[in-house]
Formats: C-alpha cells, sequence, structure tokens
C-alpha cells in the first residue's frame, strides 16, 4: 500500500498535461500532445503519442521541444503535426502510417498556427503570420520602429504587432511550395473545407471599425479564384466553422450579432454555404455553447456534424462542469456525455465514436473513448495514474448561499487535510478571474491543493458574473463590479465560518487578473482578512482603460469610456479607498503582462508604500498575463510558494 501524502506546490513538475485528443477516422487510433516540464532547463517537452487497444502507447515524436495538434487526414493514411524540431518556429509535418520519418512540408518565416486536412487527403490548409510591409535592415540589429495606427496593436503572450497578419495557405504532399491564399491588413484563422475541396470557410474581421470592436465574421473563399464572399455581417466573437456533410450548411459559433459581448452566451449557429439566414440551433438554451481553446493560446476546440447531417455535437458549459450535447438541427439537445466533470477536448470517427478529455477536481485531462450515443467505454490514457496514488486530496464540500434578491451563488470549500476534532483552522477566500470566469469541476493543482495540505482551507465561490449560469447572471456586474460582487463574497464567507472548524479570526484573501482586482478591492472594504496576496490586479479603471491590450468589451462593462464616465470608474477602482487599508498585502505580477499591465502594480503599491502600509511586491520578467499556467516553470513555483508561505506566516 502505497503512503500518501499531501499536494504539494514542486508537484508540478510531476504532471503531464494530455490535450488534443484525436481518434483516427476509423476509430482504431487516438493520438493526443503531452505536454510535461523539463526542470533542468526550465521550459516545456510535448509529444505526440498514440493509443491503439491492446497495445501500450507509444511516442510518435521524439525530437523537438513543441510538438502539437495531431490531424489526421480523412483516409487515415497520414498523421499531420506542428513541431519546431528544425529549430525556430512551428511547422507542418506529416508522418505516414504506415511507416516512415515525419516529412516536413513548410518552412515559413511566420511559423504555422492551425492546419486543417482536405477532405481529399491530398492538402492542408494553414495559416501562417505574413508581414507585407517593407522591411528595413538596420546595420546594428537595431528592431525598426513599430508604426501604430490600430487601437488593437498588442495582445497579452504576443507583444507588440509589428504589422504582420495571419493569413491562409494551403500545401499538397507533392513538395511544392505552399500556396498563400489570402492578403491584406486582416487577420483570418479557423478553417474548414467543403466537402468537395472547392471552397475554405473561415472567421475574419474586415470590416472598417475592426480596431474598435470584437465583430469577427464568417467568411467563404473560393480556391481556385480566390474570390472571398462574407457569410455574415456583425457577429460578434466568432469561431469554429464546420460544414455540413452535404456542403450545404456552414455551422459556427457566436454570441451573435452584438459587439457587447462581455458576458454573452455563445450560441450555435447554422447558415446557407452560398450566404442567407442565420438559424440558433441553440434557441433557448441559456448557456454557453463552448468552443473556445483548451490551452492558453491554442485554437478553439471544433464542433462536429453528425455523419448524416442531422445533428451538431458540442460542449455546454452549465454551471461548473462542461457537458458533451448534441444538437439537432429541429433545435431539441440532448446531453450525451455530463457528471461533476469537465469535456475539455473531443473528436469524431467517421462512424460517430468519441474521444474526450475529461478532468475532474482530483484528475488532471485524460481521454476517454465513448461510442456514438455518449456510452462510456474506456479510460485510454493513464498519463497521470502512477503520480496520483501518492495523493491525498482533501475533501470538497458544496456550499450554495441564498442572497436577499432570492438570488443563489454556488461554490464549495476545500478542507485542510487531517482534520482534528475540535481544532479550528484558518481559510483563505479565492477569487477567480474574468469576472466573467468561473471555479470548474476541473483539476486545478497549484495552491488551491497545496493550502489544505499545510492545514489550511480554501473558498471558492462563483458570484453573479461568472458565467454557466445564464447571461443575465454574467452580465449582472455590468458598471458595478466591485460594488455588487463583494457583498456575495462576503455573504459566503459569513455563510461557512458558521462551521465550528473556521477560525473567523484567520481569514484570508487571494485572487488572480479580476481575482487580483477583487483581493485589492476587498481589502480596502474590510479589516476581516488578516493577510492577502493580489496576482495581476487592476487598480486604477481610468488607467486600465489605457493600458490594456483588451479595451473594447471593457469600457463597455463600465457603460462607456473613462472620458464620459471618469467619476464611476474611479469609484469603482481599489486605489480609491488605499487609505482605509490594514491588511498586509502581497502583490505579484509579470513583467511582460499586456491584459493587465504591470503599471497597475506599480502604482497600487507606491499608493501603499506612500501611506506606509504593508506591502511587498514581486514581479517575474518576461512573463505575461497567463503565466500562472504557461510561463516559466520556476516561476510558476515561485509565485506558490511566496502564496503558501504569506499565508502560513500571517494565519
Amino acid at each position: 500500500m502505497v503512503k500518501q501524502r499531501g499536494y504539494k506546490a514542486d508537484d508540478l513538475f510531476e504532471l503531464r498535461t494530455v490535450t488534443d485528443p484525436q481518434i483516427s477516422p476509423n476509430g482504431s487510433f487516438i493520438v493526443c500532445s503531452i505536454s510535461e516540464i523539463d526542470r533542468e532547463r526550465d521550459t516545456y517537452r510535448s509529444s505526440i503519442w498514440l493509443y491503439e487497444d491492446d497495445a501500450a502507447p507509444r511516442e510518435l515524436t521524439l525530437s523537438g521541444s513543441s510538438n502539437s495538434q495531431p490531424r489526421w487526414s480523412p483516409d487515415g493514411s497520414y498523421l499531420a503535426f506542428l513541431s519546431n524540431r528544425a529549430g525556430g518556429s512551428n511547422q507542418v509535418h506529416i508522418l505516414p502510417m504506415k511507416g516512415g520519418e515525419a516529412i516536413q512540408i513548410t518552412d515559413l518565416k511566420g511559423g504555422v498556427s492551425e492546419l486543417s486536412w482536405s477532405p481529399d487527403s491530398k492538402s492542408i490548409a494553414f495559416t501562417s503570420k505574413v508581414n507585407e510591409s517593407v522591411e528595413t535592415v538596420s546595420a546594428h540589429d537595431t528592431p525598426p520602429p513599430l508604426l501604430i495606427t490600430d487601437l488593437k496593436y498588442k495582445f497579452n503572450g504576443q507583444g507588440y504587432f509589428d504589422g504582420s497578419k495571419m493569413q491562409l495557405f494551403v500545401v499538397g504532399l507533392d513538395g511544392e511550395s505552399p500556396i498563400q491564399l489570402t492578403e491584406g491588413d486582416y487577420n483570418n484563422s479557423q478553417i474548414s473545407w467543403s466537402p468537395d475541396c472547392l471552397s475554405l470557410a473561415f472567421i475574419s474581421a474586415r470590416h472598417s471599425n475592426r480596431d474598435r470592436d470584437p465583430i469577427e465574421d464568417l467568411w467563404l473563399l473560393t480556391i481556385k479564384d480566390r474570390k472571398i464572399a462574407r457569410l455574415t455581417n456583425g457577429f460578434g466573437n466568432s469561431s469554429a466553422p464546420a460544414f455540413s456533410p452535404d456542403g450545404e450548411s456552414i455551422a459556427f459559433c457566436s454570441v451573435g450579432e452584438t459587439d457587447d459581448i462581455a458576458g454573452r452566451v455563445d450560441r450555435l449557429w447554422v447558415i446557407p454555404a452560398t450566404g442567407g439566414d442565420t438559424v440558433e440551433i441553440s434557441k433557448g438554451l441559456d448557456r454557453s455553447v463552448q468552443a473556445g481553446s483548451q490551452m492558453p493560446g491554442g485554437p478553439p476546440s471544433p464542433i462536429y456534424w453528425t455523419a448524416d447531417g442531422s445533428g451538431l455535437l458540442a460542449r455546454v458549459h452549465d454551471g461548473a462542469d462542461i457537458h458533451l450535447s448534441l444538437f439537432d438541427l429541429d433545435g431539441s439537445v440532448s446531453s450525451l456525455i455530463v457528471g461533476q466533470q469537465c469535456i475539455n477536448a473531443f473528436s469524431v470517427s467517421h462512424q460517430g465514436d468519441i474521444a474526450s478529455l475529461v478532468s475532474d477536481q482530483k484528475h488532471p485531462g485524460e481521454i476517454y473513448r465513448y461510442g456514438p450515443a455518449g456510452q462510456y467505454v474506456k479510460k485510454v490514457s493513464d498519463a497521470n495514474d502512477e503520480f496520483l496514488k501518492l495523493i491525498q486530496f482533501p475533501e470538497i464540500e458544496p456550499v450554495a448561499i441564498s442572497m436577499a434578491d432570492g438570488a443563489s451563488i454556488e461554490g464549495w470549500i476545500i478542507k485542510p487535510l487531517n482534520m482534528k476534532q475540535g481544532e479550528k483552522y484558518p481559510m483563505v477566500l479565492d477569487i477567480h478571474g474574468g469576472p466573467h470566469g468561473a471555479f470548474q469541476h476541473n483539476f486545478q493543482g497549484s495552491y488551491p491543493l497545496s493550502l489544505p495540505s499545510q492545514g489550511c482551507a480554501v473558498l471558492q465561490i462563483n458570484p453573479r458574473g461568472s458565467t454557466g449560469w445564464g447571461e443575465d447572471f454574467a452580465r449582472y456586474l455590468h458598471g458595478g463590479r466591485g460594488e455588487l460582487d463583494f457583498p456575495e463574497f462576503m455573504a459566503a464567507v459569513d455563510h461557512v465560518i458558521g462551521r465550528d472548524w473556521v477560525d473567523e479570526k484567520r481569514l484570508g484573501i487571494t485572487g488572480y487578473s479580476y481575482g487580483g482586482y477583487m483581493t485589492q478591492w476587498s481589502i480596502g472594504q474590510t479589516d476581516r482578512f488578516k493577510a492577502a496576496v493580489a496576482g495581476a490586479g487592476v487598480c486604477d479603471l481610468f488607467s486600465h482603460f489605457a493600458y490594456t491590450d483588451n479595451t473594447v468589451p471593457r469600457y463597455k462593462e463600465m457603460n462607456g469610456p473613462p472620458f464620459e464616465n471618469l467619476d464611476s470608474y474611479m469609484r469603482l477602482s481599489p486605489i480609491t479607498y488605499v487609505q482605509n487599508i490594514s491588511t498586509p498585502l502581497l502583490i505579484m505580477h509579470g513583467a511582460a503582462d499586456l491584459r493587465c499591465n504591470t503599471f497597475q502594480s506599480d502604482q497600487f503599491f507606491n499608493a501603499l508604500r506612500y501611506y506606509r502600509k504593508f506591502v511587498v511586491y514581486v514581479r517575474y520578467p518576461g512573463e505575461h498575463h497567463g503565466f500562472r499556467q504557461a510561463g516559466k516553470p520556476s516561476n510558476r513555483l515561485d509565485y506558490d510558494e511566496r502564496l503558501l508561505n504569506w499565508f502560513e506566516d500571517r494565519l
């Protein structure tokens, strides 16, 4: 019997991350990408793995630090994937499944971001960055000045744009050079082939106001003459186009015809491939049909037509769970795979068999196989099984709180390990990002499991503003962030401190991104918290408007830009209440964060120090907003260890 122990911060080095399960067309094989940390080099290595019935898993890619996005050719003869094995950026490679070495078929300066096989298995469409401006070469290798004319001139994790745009290409398997299909000052992505191989559906923002709104429409490109036709007009946050089997229709996801996308429910639509009226297939379902990426910066998860074209398979975000559902074209919907878990990705064979990436609060994502009707068949991968045998997981107790206006909010408390009768324990309120995020029945790892290992409870609540409980629920905070959700967090705290084992005198608070904002807001409103940790928080909503890479949704949520609504911006900014703060605060922030700029933490730290408050500020060089999930492993560990030590010393 293996002696178990609690989860520790440095267990992140033991975890392997499974992504992108792809079942072969005939259903005989499943491939995926598995990433693990190279601790010595302080980086990651990802490989493609093959799973087959009654055979040991086999690693298909033994070179290159990044191997991802495996995609079967429709006839099953080849496996295409992206790899940096030649050095530099990711390029398309194809591996003959009957034997032989992988062949690199692209070599583009801008690398490759996503790929899609033609239905006849003869070509691959893909996206690559192209800079059509005239490049000036410096004799001293000095980077050229950046000419900025658009509001969208930077993006977190990518940096400041140099004028390059994501263009569509197609390449055959015959060794010929790729052919560029699109050009101009537009980004193009998310490719779907027509069944006759003559056209590509894709997503692009090509309207004149594209730098000031989130409109991204569905377009159709005819490959032979490269003519482009607009299929939708004014749809926000569009993604995941998919041709029907007969080529007559295209399905896609979008919040609908609006540029006010924050907190909106993503809906499932179908439109004739020749253009015309859109039909909302998910009408009446007040939940998001999820086509979002399973990994930071990755391509959106696809949606799949049934083989007979009568329906569509898609993920649905419902409360703290993500289900897999079948949408019939008549508007009816049925759940195929449900439970207190998250379906983070899936793929479908020609016969309808499903390979799904499933995670819950005590299990990182692994691949499971299901039949066409969603019936469980078997667990396929076991990337973390041996490690999990070592871990004693804490008890997780669901909580629900009724608000004075009749609303109900949900969450859970993660209890300390090995609790003793009659003893009291500290508790940390953990606040999610967004605000339109959510705590889910997904594996978190990190400090929500490490804190209970050192005797501290963690309270995670989904207040109004969270996604998963409908559009009105998610948009509740608009124009009132901080003021409206703070009472809900405190109601949750009051609800759980009624338990005889929670020490109400030893309360902490933490959060990242919007959670960092709410941490800073909360300690300016109350002195009940004895320690606080704010990650990548925003303290000044006025300056955040100017510094973020996400300006448009932000001012929509605030009912206008700060120049027209200054009093509201300052009223809802934590820095306005900095003189009230008595809680010791640890601030941590990635120095290359373009979503919530480090200017915010600089400003809050300076204000606190001016008033001689107890504050410590940690900056992580080169790290962007998502570094807690995808940054340097050493920095991820440092963040968690500092948080754990801060609370251990003060609670």
